[in-house]
This record gives C-alpha cells, structure tokens and sequence, in this order.
C-alpha cells in the first residue's frame, strides 16, 4: 500500500507492493482465491476492513494499491468507504478501468491504483476530487512511493537507489527484490520501515506473470517471517500477453 514497483524482463511482468500499516490493526490473511458471480482473484485480505490491496483476476489483471493521491492530505475522521473494497470490487471486474472511471469515488480517501490490463498498464488517481488516469509504458521498470508517508524528497531518494539498482541488476525474483528493498536501512523512509512501532512495514507481496497461463503471488509476513505461496491458473490467451 506504501512502495509499489513494476519491472518487466523479458516475456515476463514482475510486482512488488509493501504493506506500511499500525502494527496494533488486525492482522491480514495470507492470500487466498475469492470469487463471486463470474469473477474470481487471488489476493491477500485485511483484517480489518476485509478488502485488500494487491490482487490478480483470473483474466490476468493486476491492481495494486496506494494510500493518496499526488500529495498528502488532511484525513478526515471518517470515510464512506475502505478503498481495499474498491480494489476487490475491480479485480472482479472484465475491465477494471473502465470500471473505475463508473464507480462513485465520492467521501472515499484519496489513493492511487496501478492497474496492469490486457497487457497495459494505468496509473489512475483519486486525488479526493477529480479522477486522474495515466497510460504507462509496460516495457519500463516503475517505482511508486505512498504520498501520505513520504515526502517529494523522500519519493525522489527512493526513486534514485530504484533506478541505480535496476541498472545492475539482471536477476529479478521476490528475493532478488526483498533484498534490495533490506539494502536501505533507514527506518524512516527506506523501503522496510519501523516508525516507532506506530507504522511500520508488515508485509511484502510479489506477482509474477507470464505467458504461460498462470500468475504465482508469493507473500512475505515480516510480522511473524513466514512465507506463502499460491498459483492462479489464467484464462487469457497468448496475443493478450505481448
């Protein structure tokens, strides 16, 4: 929900989404398969408020997400709606842009969305107001930093050790990413942080997808160090992954 990252190698997309949370809130459910109608995802659970933040469809569409919007916010004391629904409201969705440009965003608090779709990928924002959809480049590596946890300069100082790392790194796995991600230690704004146990980096959540029908997320639990693993079968087609 706080540090998100895209990479693309080869014939193959790669997520990395960490979870910056109160460690007092109730703790998540490792991920597990949740259909309804039609629909069907993979994607851990909140156990607070029951949606989630990083899922992928069964036709192969990513959605991840972000707490606010371009910059942060005065929060308000209370909102209409968990933006995690939303996010399990769109992973059952055929088309979840075009859906999330239908759904009602008002009284809901700003966040961001990376949404990987038939082989695009978007950047769509609710910046509490207005609507914002980007197209991305999906041949290009991307790192996105929570706006309501880090500053400009904090989001341009991780963008920087992103952009380095990437340039000599060749190998890309969940580990191979982690281990990057335990390079920075700063518990402050690094990538695995701990803010005086009042916010700190609970978990770590890493989709690998290709073109051969199936999607594997494995999740981290840096709570309690246990590690989960869990392969969606895909229904697209091979000219839907380009």
């Amino acid at each position: 929900m706080c540090t998100v990252a895209f990479i693309p190698k080869g014939n193959q997309y790669y997520f990395a989404s960490l979870r910056d949370e109160d460690p007092a809130r109730t703790p998540a459910l490792i991920p597990g398969v949740h259909s309804s109608g039609d629909g069907c995802y993979l994607a851990p659970t909140d156990g607070k408020a029951g949606g989630t933040w990083i899922g992928i469809s069964v036709s192969g569409s990513i959605i991840i997400l972000l707490n606010g919007g371009f910059k942060d916010h005065q929060r308000h004391p209370a909102y209409r709606k968990s933006r995690g629904l939303i996010v399990a409201e769109l992973l059952l969705a055929n088309f979840p842009v075009a859906q999330w440009q239908l759904i009602d965003t008002d009284a809901i608090e700003p966040f961001t969305l990376i949404v990987f779709e038939a082989n695009n990928l978007f950047e769509l924002v609710w910046d509490g107001t207005v609507k914002h959809c980007k197209k991305l480049q999906n041949c290009q590596p991307y790192i996105w930093s929570s706006a309501t946890l880090y500053s400009p300069a904090a989001k341009l100082h991780r963008q920087q050790l992103f952009d380095n790392w990437m340039t000599r790194n060749e190998a890309i796995s969940a580990s191979s990413v982690l281990n990057f991600f335990k390079l920075n230690d700063d518990k402050e704004n690094g990538f695995i942080i701990n803010r005086n146990n009042k916010m700190q980096t609970l978990s770590y959540s890493f989709i690998t997808l290709d073109s051969n029908q199936h999607a594997v997320m494995q999740y981290y639990d840096l709570s309690n160090f246990s590690q989960h693993s869990k392969v969606l079968q895909l229904k697209i087609s091979d000219k839907e992954f380009v």
